[in-house]
């Protein structure tokens, strides 16, 4: 890409270009002149501060971020910051709870199908509570008391027709989830107000498919042949995820969106990563066939790693029409918890019907 196109680079200065350094507070124009001025110049109570100076005030102000690295900066022309600028890439530190929480549910989604079928429930439960917290406070839409509510309620019934239910069957979370969205719809008539309707239901009903996406895990745990198979799904998941999150650490550009702190490498290495990684699973693993394990983890990996980006996506729409959005270590951390979420439906069906024999 170019850096001569002002359409396409506003906002956005490799580390040589002029003014990278001291930010766009003062514009380009002054650049110039601030080279120019000598030691002997005495400039008046209204110029501009110099390059050095402005560096100074950076310094002193602790900006060690944008305007200090000359990447994506986040204030105007003017000084004010922006929110329709592209965000800086989040520090390390904000980064990093995503590889934990990936790294703690794939453990535990391998792990406790192995414990008793209560324990194995409770854990899902936590997962659930924590995916409908998170990703409501990410989104942070009008009316959230709907789809936090109707979103934990449906989840604890949901795992319970998973751990209960006979013979094992997607059928009765199913048709909890059309009892979720008519509860969901006359919740809707209760509000207060009734500004955002469409966003309310059309994310309560996200939360929804999220929570039954949890407790097809439970399900799939009872299948006698297919907890192999379960197993080697998701192990491409949580490849997938690592693998995109690890690239972004270390080659965070160029950004798959602008408005969007995820580099493109990592979407792309990590769907790679998560189908070797099945083929592998499915080698050492006695049930599903390797080739089987290569294709389906292929499919899961991509939708693990696209509903991980999909957070970012939330965040950055929210913070471009000037409503804010949750720190980066919850953007972080809601990724991984959505992403599994939305991979259980998928992780079922190939496991129970393409997986194994």
């Amino acid at each position: 890409m170019s850096y001569n196109r002002p359409d396409e680079t506003w906002g956005y200065e490799p580390p040589e270009a002029p003014g990278a350094t001291e930010g766009p507070a003062w514009g380009d124009a002054y650049a110039g002149a601030a080279d120019e001025r000598g030691p002997e110049t005495h400039p008046g109570p209204d110029a501009p501060p110099s390059r050095t100076e402005r560096r100074r005030a950076a310094a002193r102000s602790g900006d060690t971020g944008a305007h200090a690295t000359g990447a994506y900066r986040t204030t105007g022309a003017d000084g004010n910051e922006d929110h329709t600028l592209p965000p800086p890439s989040p520090a390390l530190l904000h980064r990093l709870p995503a590889i934990a929480v990936t790294i703690v549910i794939t453990a535990g989604l391998i792990l406790g199908a192995q414990m008793e079928r209560p324990v194995y429930a409770a854990g899902i439960a936590v997962l659930q509570l924590a995916t409908v917290g998170l990703v409501t406070w990410v989104r942070k839409i009008d009316g959230a008391w709907v789809p936090l509510a109707v979103a934990s309620a449906l989840a604890i019934a949901a795992d319970t027709a998973a751990a209960a239910w006979s013979p094992v069957s997607l059928v009765p979370i199913t048709v909890l989830l059309s009892l979720g969205f008519g509860v969901a719809v006359a919740a809707q008539l209760v509000r207060r107000t009734h500004v955002g309707v469409t966003e309310n239901l059309g994310f309560t009903m996200l939360l929804g498919v999220a929570v039954c996406g949890y407790a097809c895990y439970i399900a799939l745990s009872r299948l006698g042949s297919a907890p192999p198979a379960m197993y080697s799904a998701v192990v491409a998941a949580g490849t997938a995820i690592l693998a995109a999150r690890a690239v972004d650490l270390v080659m965070p550009d160029p950004r798959i969106n602008r408005q969007v702190t995820r580099g493109a490498f990592g979407i792309v290495i990590g769907t790679m990563c998560g189908t070797a990684s099945a083929a592998y699973a499915g080698l050492v693993i006695e049930g599903p066939d390797a080739s089987n394990a290569a294709i389906g983890g292929l499919l899961i990996a991509l939708t693990a790693v696209l509903a991980d980006l999909a957070c970012g996506y939330m965040s950055a729409s929210r913070r471009i029409d000037g409503a804010g959005t949750a720190p980066n270590p919850v953007v972080s951390a809601a990724g991984p918890l959505l992403a599994f979420a939305v991979t259980g439906p998928v992780v079922y069906l190939l496991s129970a019907y393409y997986m194994i024999d």
